[in-house]
């Protein structure tokens, strides 16, 4: 099985006894209520998603990620991963060798940053930098301008998991690595989505899975903050549960979500994204046409070829668009149907959601039944 991201699957969490030993210093510890991204993202870094990182990231390693595409150690990297100081009066002198308590929105004490810099942020050129636009339209850049101008960085400790609003166990990458290894997986290709599947997703995994190279497919829904008019988590899950369950063996597929806020960034998102699931054990990762884009930002075809700028050590699956024909009776590609583009039906999630918003009947040449029952249910629209 590939090897966590730069040699070493980091392990921020602190032991329940570890806890109980240092209760007395957590009571007196400066507390402070994080946007729900950074929470996520102090959760995946004490968990190891997001290896080699320890912490947030400080000035310098920002403004190294920016510049050239990665960490001052030399290793890629593409999406910075900051901690904007929360408005809370109680913290604001707060500075190197302090310590900060980050709760959650239920005022649970989940994790500590021990804070190494206080820095200005430039939130344009991060925008600029990580997304290509500082155009508020742009659902990561509208919050970055609307954050704080002021940062920390430091190391993590995770004293405790998030607790998500759905009854269903999220795998940490040492524990997808252990179910792979279980399973007798080495090649793993991981499958990032962020919507229900329709047949154009199914396609290419089933494609993924006919490869001799890949013992088992990990589809991993991000679920964490999405953008508005995205589906709901609990949506997304039950769709892809009914995919799994009733059309793809039980030994070749894994499904697990996978709590983050997710990077609208084109091919700098993909590149991110990737890493990520190598931490997760995957040697190989799906990437089909405009992965993680949003609007008409970034060339549909840019995160195929960031794979060539940036060696992650992974092996990207590039695939590109694919359709319904009707002629053929199922799923096709330029490459593999003949037939005129009139007997073409596009897999789009905006026919879809049109549906859906409309009450009319869902397209059933792209959904599977199990899949069109679930959207359809009352609470299945997308997020607001």
């Amino acid at each position: 099985m590939v090897e966590p991201y730069g040699g070493r699957l980091v392990d921020r969490q602190v032991s329940d006894s570890e806890r109980d030993r240092r209760d007395g210093e957590l009571r007196d510890l400066p507390t402070v209520h994080p946007l729900i991204d950074q929470l996520y993202d102090a959760e995946k870094i004490g968990i190891g998603a997001y290896s080699p990182l320890d912490g947030f990231m400080d000035s310098a390693s920002i403004a190294s990620v920016l510049a050239k595409g990665r960490l001052p150690t030399g290793l890629p990297w593409s999406i910075p991963i900051h901690f904007p100081i929360p408005p809370e009066p109680s913290v604001a002198g707060l500075g190197p060798g302090d310590a900060v308590g980050l709760l959650d929105p239920s005022d649970r004490l989940v994790g500590i940053l021990h804070i190494d810099e206080k820095f200005p942020l430039d939130r344009p050129a991060i925008a600029r930098g990580a997304y290509g636009t500082d155009d508020p339209n742009h659902p990561n850049v509208a919050d970055l301008l609307n954050g704080g101008d002021t940062a920390w960085s430091g190391r993590v400790d995770l004293l405790r998991r998030l607790l998500p609003p759905w009854d269903r166990a999220e795998l940490s990458p040492a524990e997808a690595r252990a179910d792979f290894a279980r399973r007798g997986w080495k090649n793993v290709a991981a499958y990032q989505c962020r919507n229900p599947p329709h047949t154009a997703h199914e396609y290419i995994q089933r494609l993924t899975l006919e490869r001799e190279d890949v013992d088992g497919l990990f589809i991993h829904p991000v679920v964490g903050r999405l953008k508005k008019g995205d589906y709901k988590p609990e949506v997304i899950l039950a769709a892809y549960d009914a995919l799994v369950q009733n059309y793809y063996p039980p030994d070749r597929v894994a499904l697990s979500p996978l709590t983050i806020t997710m990077r609208y960034g084109g091919p700098k998102a993909t590149l991110f994204l990737a890493i990520v699931r190598r931490n997760y054990g995957c040697g190989s990762y799906i990437v089909g046409r405009d992965q993680a884009g949003v609007g008409k930002y970034y060339d549909p075809f840019a995160c195929h070829r960031i794979f060539d700028e940036f060696d992650i050590g992974v092996q990207p699956l590039r695939y590109g668009e694919s359709f319904f024909c009707r002629h053929c009776g199922w799923m096709a590609s330029r490459k593999t149907c003949s037939h005129p583009v009139s007997e073409h039906t596009a897999t789009s999630q905006t026919r879809i959601r049109e549906a859906l918003i409309s009450g009319t009947p869902l397209p059933a040449d792209i959904l599977r039944p199990e899949v069109a029952a679930i959207l359809g249910r009352p609470g299945g629209e997308v997020t607001n």
